[in-house]
């Protein structure tokens, strides 16, 4: 009877705390989900942030690729002066990429301009005098690393590896890989190539990512490495699913409510595209059978369901054959 009555008592006496376990794990796990929420839309706005982005990513991988790559010739060079060799190479690739982007600006606008105009070439020398300053700048500082000990001598592998990695993230090559991709008309990627190329070229990165980070477990950098898979892998796959991949898949799935036209079909057709004026190589096929560019055709969809043609509301038209 004692051992009943003490049974009772304890079980008595926990029972509003069990009562209160699930409350407290409900108040856990919501507050995990706001926080959850509140990093990751904190990241989403570092990643499109993408000079930033892109200099962090870089410099991590530079870094690794400065151990595994450059063979130093103090075997006890600190961890320190080859993070300084790091941010040399990456000075020496932004003025580079600083060089593209103006070429291309200049022709964007030579492309954009209604009227001819003479060129500017106050322009020209201002832009002319930007790049040497700034391989000055690069050029300085490789001469002030040499007097504190610290040689940039860059070998073959590392430049070529860091380069193709360089390539791949700045924001500038992003945007004009897959315009240079459209002028080959890959029908199987049916104009989405803004979102096929940049998602192929963060598979590219995160490949790399992983395999330099893992050469580097033991190296001078263990320490950091946590840190370095955060921006070359972690933050990347980030980029590639919800930037690239998630708009993919929702293209391609406006894109299944039209029938994919054959070779035949669009020879048979034999016109251009009342969209774009263009000729057709690839095309899709409307419910009131008319053809249309895929890119063209969604670009229509953003305004509204009626056919440029026709202007019969495409739902209208799938009904009625119903």
């Amino acid at each position: 009877m004692a051992s009943f009555f003490y049974t009772t008592e304890s079980t008595e006496s926990i029972n509003p705390n069990i009562r209160c376990c699930p409350l407290l794990l409900e108040l856990l796990l919501a507050i995990r989900t706001e926080i959850m929420e509140e990093i990751h839309n904190m990241e989403q706005s570092f990643i499109k942030l993408q000079t930033i982005y892109g200099f962090a990513s870089q410099l991590s991988f530079f870094m690794l690729c400065e151990q595994l790559l450059n063979k130093p010739s103090n075997s006890n060079q600190k961890v320190e002066k080859n993070i300084v060799v790091a941010l040399s190479t990456t000075l020496f690739y932004s003025v580079f990429g600083y060089f593209v982007t103006r070429v291309r600006e200049i022709c964007q606008g030579s492309r954009t301009r209604t009227r001819p105009r003479s060129p500017s070439y106050l322009n020209y020398l201002k832009w002319i005098c930007r790049i040497a300053v700034e391989w000055a700048k690069a050029i300085i500082i490789v001469l002030c690393l040499r007097d504190q000990g610290i040689h940039y001598e860059p070998q073959l592998p590392y430049t070529i590896v860091t380069f193709t990695y360089y390539l791949m993230t700045e924001k500038v090559f992003i945007e004009m890989f897959p315009l240079f991709i459209e002028n080959f008309n890959i029908n199987k990627l049916e104009n989405l190539e803004h979102l096929y190329i940049p998602f192929f070229m963060n598979v590219t990165v995160i490949v790399a990512g992983v395999f330099v980070a893992l050469c580097s477990l033991y190296s001078n950098y263990s320490n950091f490495i946590f840190v370095n898979v955060y921006f070359m892998v972690y933050l990347r796959v980030k980029d590639a699913y919800h930037n690239y991949w998630e708009v993919l898949m929702a293209e391609r799935e406006a894109y299944s409510s039209f029938q994919v036209a054959s070779p035949k079909e669009i020879q048979e057709w034999n016109d251009i595209c009342a969209v774009c004026l263009n000729s057709m190589s690839n095309a899709r096929i409307t419910p009131c059978n008319h053809l249309f560019h895929p890119y063209c055709l969604k670009q229509c969809m953003k305004q509204s369901f009626l056919c440029p043609l026709c202007k019969q509301h495409f739902l209208d038209v799938v009904t009625h054959e119903k």
